[in-house]
C-alpha cells in the first residue's frame, strides 16, 4: 500500500478506535493499538510497518513522555510522599519480581524475564484516572495516594526500563551497571544543570517574541534536544524528553497554549500512529499456544501490584480496604510497557512478548474495574467538593 494512503488509513482507524473505547469507559491506547491489530497480521494484514511508520511513531513516544515529564508536579507528591514512596516501590519491587519469576519459570533466560519484570513495573495513570472519576475517588484521600504513587512510578519505572534496556544489543549490553548507573547520573546532572538555570531565561526571552508559534517550535527543539542529549549519554531519548517536560512544569512562561499545541501534534497525529504500529507489529495468534503463559503473566501482573501497593499502604495506616482499592488502582499497565518493545534491537527478545504485552496492557485494564466495583463502599465516594483528608499516618 502507497506510504501517504498507509498513513491516512492508519491515523483514521487508530483515532476511530481511541474514540470507540473512550465511549466504552477504556483508554484510547486500547482502541488505538485494537485498531494497528485489526490492519495487522492478526485481522486483514492491509498495512505492514516500515521505516517512516517507525519513525513517526518514536517521535510520538518522545512528544508523550515529554508532555508526562510536564504533568508531573513534584509539589503536589510532597502531601503524600511518605506513603505514595512506599506503595511505588513495593508495587515495582513485588512486580519485577514476580515477572522475573514468570519468564524464567517458561525459560525467556535472564535478560528477556528482566525485561518481563520492568515491562510490568509500570502504571497507567490515564486508566487510573478514568476509573477512578467514575467511582469517584479522585478527590479522596486514596486518589490521591494512587496518582501521587502513579506519578513516582512513571520516574522510577522509566529509570529501571533505562537500566534493562541496556543489556540489550550494542556496545551497551556489555558495559558494566556502575557505568551504567553513573550514565544516568552524569545525564541527570547536566539536565538539571540546564533546566534550573538556563530554561526560565530562555522561556522569558521566547516570551518577548512576536512569533506566536514559538513557543511550540521550543518545546519541539527541547524534545530534540533533550533527546539526543540522552543518546549521547548512551541512554535513551525517551529519558530526555521525560526529563525536559519535568523542568519545563516549574517555568511560569511555559503557557497553555504551548501544551495545547504539543497535545494536538502528539494525540491528534504521532502518538495513534504509535499504538497503531504496534498492533500492526503484533500477531495475536502467536498467543494460541501460550495460554497458560498469559495466564500466569497476567496474575503476576495483578499481584505484583495489588499486593505491593497494598501492603504499602496498610503499612502507612491505611485501612485493608482502602490498601485494596490503592493497589487496585495501580493494576492498569501503561504504553511505557510497550514502549520497551520498540527499545530493543529487532531478534532480541523472545517472539511472544510483543503479543503478550499487548495482551497484558488490554487485561489489566479490563480487571481494574471489576475489582474496584466489589471493593468501594459508598461511603469511600465522598463528594468532590470535600476538602482531602491527607493520610501518611504512622
Amino acid at each position: 500500500m502507497n506510504i501517504l494512503l498507509a498513513l491516512a488509513v492508519l491515523i483514521l482507524a487508530a483515532r476511530i478506535g481511541g474514540e470507540l473505547a473512550t465511549r466504552a469507559r477504556q483508554s484510547p491506547m486500547l482502541g488505538e493499538i485494537l485498531a494497528g491489530l485489526l490492519l495487522g497480521p492478526t485481522a486483514l494484514n492491509l498495512i505492514a510497518p516500515n521505516e517512516t511508520l517507525e519513525f513517526l511513531g518514536h517521535l510520538g513516544i518522545l512528544f508523550m513522555t515529554f508532555l508526562a515529564g510536564m504533568e508531573t508536579d513534584l509539589r503536589m507528591l510532597r502531601k503524600v510522599a511518605g506513603p505514595s514512596v512506599l506503595v511505588s516501590v513495593l508495587g515495582i519491587v513485588f512486580s519485577v519480581g514476580l515477572g522475573f519469576g514468570a519468564g524464567w519459570l517458561f525459560d525467556f533466560g535472564v535478560a528477556s524475564s528482566l525485561f518481563l519484570g520492568a515491562a510490568l513495573s509500570t502504571s497507567s495513570l490515564a486508566v487510573t484516572a478514568r476509573v477512578f472519576t467514575d467511582f469517584r475517588l479522585m478527590r479522596t484521600r486514596v486518589g490521591l495516594l494512587s496518582m501521587a504513587a502513579h506519578a513516582i512510578d512513571d520516574i522510577l519505572a522509566m529509570l529501571l526500563i533505562i537500566f534493562v534496556v541496556s543489556f540489550f544489543g550494542g556496545d551497551a549490553a556489555a558495559e558494566p551497571v556502575w557505568l551504567v548507573i553513573g550514565k544516568v547520573a552524569a545525564f541527570l546532572a547536566l539536565a538539571a544543570v540546564v533546566g534550573i538555570f538556563l530554561l526560565k531565561p530562555v522561556m522569558r526571552w521566547v516570551y518577548r517574541l512576536r512569533s506566536r508559534e514559538m513557543h511550540f517550535t521550543v518545546a519541539v527543539l527541547l524534545v530534540l534536544g533533550f533527546g539526543w542529549t540522552a543518546e549521547f549519554f548512551g541512554l535513551a531519548d525517551v529519558l530526555g524528553a521525560f526529563v525536559a517536560g519535568a523542568f519545563l512544569h516549574y517555568t511560569e512562561e511555559a503557557e497553555p497554549a504551548m501544551v495545547h499545541r504539543v497535545e494536538a501534534l502528539s494525540d491528534g497525529f504521532l502518538v495513534p500512529i504509535f499504538f497503531g504500529v504496534i498492533g500492526l507489529q503484533t500477531d495475536l495468534f502467536l498467543l494460541v499456544d501460550a495460554v497458560p503463559l498469559v495466564l500466569v503473566v497476567l496474575a503476576a501482573a495483578i499481584a505484583g501490584k495489588l499486593v505491593g501497593c497494598g501492603l504499602g499502604s496498610r503499612i502507612m495506616g491505611y485501612t485493608t480496604r482502602e490498601s485494596v482499592i490503592v493497589g487496585a488502582g495501580m493494576v492498569p499497565r501503561a504504553g511505557l510497557a510497550l514502549i520497551m518493545l520498540g527499545l530493543v534491537p529487532d531478534g532480541s527478545l523472545p517472539e511472544v512478548m510483543s503479543p503478550l504485552l499487548v495482551a497484558i496492557v488490554f487485561l489489566t485494564a479490563l480487571v481494574t474495574g471489576p475489582i474496584l466495583r466489589v471493593t468501594v463502599k459508598p461511603e469511600l465516594r465522598r463528594d468532590q467538593d470535600e476538602p482531602v483528608a491527607m493520610a501518611g499516618r504512622g
